[in-house]
């Protein structure tokens, strides 16, 4: 009898758990505007609508780190609710802890809907099997509702006036919050800056904070966040200040692996210059970009060399923001980069970026997976165009024979006359080049140095200095280092005699290194670089040149137009005097050198000047 009694008790006590626990959603804003949470979610009549909700647990006793919450919708409460778009299942961790906030973004189509609507709800579910569930939030095409009560305007500090803001989050690693909601404020009327709590510090008169934003005033919507993180809103430019409550924003593990590394030697500051005619690969290993599925279900999971399960990304977008030398911008404005929706970013010189000598400019890899996603690290860029026809030419594969100890000797590197390009009446007074190498050690990745000057080297041509043998980790002779060359080339001129003016501009980039087994070249490309008129040789006897198929590519790989004339069977001219300045590679396809019936494909790089 005492069993039964016990068994009771027990049974009473879990089911005052089941009926004590509680989920609250809160819609916070629909198509960029915020609502007041006791109204429906009003569409709008907008064919698809993105809503950013706030899900809050709360159970009386503390849980640990079960259970799945989603974000279902339905039409009709006759009909079953489905998930929504980007309410999939997440992990609800409460860190032991009696409540969890969970914040989505999930996007709501309007065809979905009857003409009177439809709700939305917020489903948790434990891993025992236990279902808890929201009441209902009322979805509305076009609602004809009373516009909300808006809080009178106020010029702050006034005690009187309740400056809050909503809510409590917890996020995983480099995910983006929900956006944080203040109570209303009419636009215009107040000074108003939302803060971002630096070291734990609570802003006083002589400590402000971060100011994080100031171009919302009822709504902060917060970047992508790594560290835990305290927001408070401000009223007022004087002390006392009208401080709003704080919200604090809590990080848990993220399943996603999301790290870029890009091909490059740094500067002082760490970024990495590239020249449009030399675009750089952005991208990640394969063991850095997946997603751990025993992270997904268990923030607290200790990842594993073995033994853990991965599944892909989803998908990618790329964003960059314009910094300074410094990279110190508290806020950057990040800038989606239009079709940037692979895993690797081929990386020149982006659109709408003004042509000066130095743009520094900051890129990361947003990564999704099932509702959740995740900011890479950064990438620190120096882009520049090829300008004031500053071009030299050409790559070099040095013969080289390890039983002989010998490597070739390079050719000289040729340069272009710099000039002054789209300016009428620019007059020249003087021409200075500086050439610079940069060292690439080769291990697995390569190791880039930077960019340094070479001592001397100040001629508009430069002939590099031998590569040299080392012995290598199994007593064999390698070449450890090759090396890039550029040229800068500074011009003073003047316009009209009006005033002086100097211009600096980058070359494209070139590469020594050795590989190529000794004996001439048998294909070559002359004069290089051409203006107008460019020759492609073949003195190997092994096929006719004019039985190959030959075409023309810029530095991106699309193909270009270009007339070819047959001179001889084994020498083609291409007329390239309508192409625009930059870096060219003419692709050689031979359809009877190749192994085993497939073809072989040669490639010979040339410079297009004017």
């Amino acid at each position: 009898m005492k069993q039964n009694y016990l068994y009771l008790f027990i049974l009473l006590f879990f089911s005052s758990i089941a009926i004590g626990q509680k989920v609250i959603l809160t819609p916070l804003v629909v198509n960029n505007k915020s609502v007041i949470s006791t109204s429906p979610i009003n569409l709008e009549s907008v064919d698809r609508s993105t809503v950013s909700l706030s899900v809050k647990i709360e159970s009386p006793v503390p849980v640990g780190s079960e259970g799945t919450l989603s974000i279902l919708y339905t039409k009709d409460s006759a009909i079953t609710p489905i998930v929504t778009e980007g309410g999939f299942e997440r992990v609800t961790n409460f860190i032991g802890g009696n409540t969890a906030t969970i914040s989505f973004v999930i996007n709501l189509t309007l065809s979905n809907f009857n003409t009177t609507g439809g709700y939305i709800l917020a489903q948790y579910k434990s891993n025992s099997g236990i279902v808890y569930k929201s009441n209902n939030v009322s979805v509305i095409k076009n609602g004809s509702t009373t516009t909300p009560p808006v809080t009178p305007p106020v010029t702050p500090p006034d005690p009187n006036f309740k400056n809050t803001i909503c809510c409590d989050q917890v996020i995983r690693y480099g995910d983006r919050p929900a956006p944080i909601v203040g109570s209303t404020l009419a636009p215009n009327k107040v000074s108003v800056s939302w803060l971002k709590i630096d070291n734990s510090q609570f802003p006083n008169k002589t400590y402000t904070g971060t100011n994080y934003s100031n171009d919302k005033i009822n709504i902060l919507i917060p970047d992508y966040l790594t560290e835990n993180a305290t927001f408070k809103r401000r009223l007022g430019s004087d002390f006392p200040f009208n401080d709003s409550n704080a919200i604090n924003i809590r990080i848990v593990p993220t399943p996603i692996l999301n790290e870029i590394i890009i091909d490059g030697g740094k500067d002082a500051n760490g970024f990495v210059e590239i020249v449009d005619s030399n675009p750089k690969q952005i991208y990640s290993d394969r063991a850095s970009a997946r997603v751990n599925l025993n992270i997904l279900e268990n923030p607290n999971h200790v990842p594993q060399s073995r033994g853990d399960s991965f599944d892909a990304i989803e998908r990618y977008e790329w964003q960059y923001a314009k910094t300074n030398q410094n990279d110190d911008f508290t806020n950057k404005n990040w800038i989606t980069i239009e079709n940037g929706n692979s895993a690797t970013l081929e990386y020149a010189v982006l659109k709408n970026i003004p042509n000066l000598e130095d743009n520094y400019l900051v890129i990361r890899r947003i990564a999704f997976y099932k509702g959740i996603s995740n900011a890479s690290n950064v990438i620190k860029v120096i882009p520049r165009t090829l300008k004031n026809n500053n071009v030299i030419c050409c790559d070099q594969v040095l013969a080289m024979d390890t039983t002989l100890k010998q490597i070739e000797n390079p050719s000289t590197i040729s340069g272009s006359i710099a000039a002054i390009e789209n300016i009428p009446n620019a007059q020249i007074i003087s021409t200075t080049y500086q050439w610079q190498s940069q060292a690439i050690k080769n291990t697995r990745p390569n190791q880039y140095s930077a960019w340094s000057n070479i001592a001397g080297a100040t001629s508009k041509d430069y002939l590099p200095a031998p590569l040299q043998f080392v012995i290598g980790t199994r007593g064999d002779l390698v070449v450890e280092t090759t090396y890039n060359y550029r040229r800068i080339a500074t011009i003073n001129y003047t316009i009209n005699n009006t005033g002086n003016y100097t211009s600096k501009s980058y070359s494209n980039e070139t590469n020594l290194q050795a590989g190529r087994t000794y004996g001439a070249p048998t294909l070559i490309a002359y004069p290089n670089p051409a203006s107008s008129v460019i020759y492609v040789e073949n003195k190997s006897t092994d096929y006719l040149l004019s039985s190959t198929k030959i075409s023309v590519a810029n530095v991106t790989g699309t193909t270009v137009s270009v007339n070819f004339s047959v001179v001889n069977e084994n020498l083609i001219s291409i007329d390239v005097s309508n192409l625009v300045i930059g870096t060219y590679f003419i692709n050689i396809e031979n359809p009877t050198g190749g192994v085993r019936g497939r073809s072989n494909t040669s490639q010979l790089t040339f410079i297009k000047r004017n």
